[in-house]
């Protein structure tokens, strides 16, 4: 159990009262948080699901169909125009905003380029980037609720084994470059990733990346909010997802200051 999460039902209980919201309404919010707090989610979860921030209750599969969301074939079809703004970012060769996000690639090199990181927006790359936002606007959540990037892999990059911060989002790739070699597991599943075409997967299941390819391999990556959530539910967990980065800052700075 991650350490923060101990606070966290403290407080949403304040905010619960501070926003004068039904409690019933965040009946699946607050029993994700103790069966989370009681190290009880392996009996709710599907097998190799492990979100640090469970929502109980949610529909659980690894990989969701395109049917599902039916806004993304404009994602799809604005594709040469997205692509074109990651060129202009710098592309496969350019300076990249990051090396290594989280530090899971083991092999090669995985970096990116933000639009928004944990929520946090990068102005300059949104202004850069029009056409992507506006392709992004009708998937619920891209704009905002977590992580939205240009994901590039150099050859030979493999992404350790690792699993999402919660299931109430789920992840989508658009492929903009993708050579032959590269590829992904989320689950017991593997896919590759084909220029133009899109995909989405629930990333609190354990996933892994590989680029065996002599080429880079570029997607634009972005989180979209559960599509069973309520609006106030979703309004919960962006303010847990708040709490959780400023409980994490403090618990890292204060071991700073103790070393």
């Amino acid at each position: 159990m991650q350490p923060w999460l101990a606070e966290s039902p403290a407080y949403l209980e304040r905010w619960i009262d501070e926003q004068g919201v039904d409690r019933p309404s965040l009946e699946r919010v607050t029993s994700g948080l103790e069966i989370a707090l009681q190290s009880k989610a392996d009996e709710h979860l599907s097998g190799g699901q492990e979100p640090n921030l469970f929502v109980h209750g949610l529909t659980e599969k690894a990989w969701w169909d395109d049917a599902d969301f039916p806004w993304l074939a404009g994602v799809e079809a604005a594709t040469p125009d997205i692509r074109a703004e990651f060129e202009s970012l710098g592309g496969l060769a350019g300076k990249r905003v990051v090396a290594n996000p989280t530090e899971l690639a083991d092999e090669g090199r995985w970096s990116a380029h933000y639009l928004y990181y944990s929520a946090k927006s990068y102005p300059r790359n949104l202004s850069a980037c029009p056409a992507t936002v506006r392709a992004l606007r009708p998937a619920h959540g891209a704009l905002g609720c977590g992580m939205t990037y240009f994901s590039v892999l150099d050859p030979g990059t493999h992404i350790a084994a690792h699993t999402g911060f919660t299931n109430a989002h789920l992840r989508c790739h658009l492929g903009l470059v993708t050579p032959e070699g590269a590829r992904m597991r989320v689950g017991d599943r593997t896919r590759t990733w084909e220029s133009g075409k899109a995909f989405v997967f629930d990333d609190s299941y354990d996933h892994e990346v590989w680029n065996d390819s002599d080429q880079g391999r570029a997607v634009l990556l972005f989180d979209i909010w559960h599509p069973e959530l309520t609006e106030i539910e979703i309004r919960a967990v962006s303010y847990l997802m708040e709490v959780s980065r400023k409980l994490i800052y403090r618990s890292f700075w204060t071991k700073e200051f103790v070393a």
